[in-house]
């Protein structure tokens, strides 16, 4: 089984990102029944239950740093930049999520698409236009790990012409 999970605060703009991310996914695309779409919001701990049941999680959250607004950085497992993540307003960070289920035996395959947020701090419930430009450029990312993993997904019809005429 196979998760994708958006996390971060939706009051927060940018923070939000993982969250508007896996809310565009599912109402754009159906996906093969071996994958779960998680809005993981700022469940931390929360989320163990759903890891452990996945041998494969693709995360999408947004991440701190001094790139340009939009930027997209891919991680596994094992080369996440503990020294690049920061506190956040998540109660937990994802981090000590994986943490956890390494210590309990469980080490699914994880891949991190993290993204440069333009204002992750003042308070809204929409994400700036440098994130909104870049999620066909995470959409193509994410949709390659799928069919690496041998999975499908189709265009969900009864959406597709509202993606057409640029409405969500």
């Amino acid at each position: 089984m196979t998760g994708i999970v958006g996390i971060g605060n939706l009051l927060l703009k940018d923070e939000g990102f993982g969250i508007h991310f896996i809310d565009y996914l599912r109402k754009k695309y159906i996906f093969d029944p071996n994958i779960r779409v998680i809005d993981g919001s700022t469940l931390g701990y929360g989320l163990l239950d759903d890891i452990f049941n996945f041998d494969n999680v693709i995360v999408i959250d947004a991440l701190k740093t001094d790139e340009k607004p939009g930027g997209i950085f891919k991680f596994d497992s094992e080369n996440i930049p503990v020294n690049l993540m920061k506190k956040t307003a998540h109660d937990v960070e994802f981090i000590d999520v994986i943490t956890m289920c390494k210590l309990q035996g469980h080490n699914p395959k994880i891949i991190i698409f993290a993204i440069s947020p333009e204002d992750a701090e003042g308070v809204g419930m929409d994400i700036s236009l440098p994130l909104k430009k870049a999620i066909p450029r995470l959409e193509a990312l994410v949709l390659e790990e799928i069919k690496i993993l041998g999975l499908k997904w189709s265009i969900n019809t009864d959406m597709q012409e509202n993606y057409a005429n640029g409405i969500s």
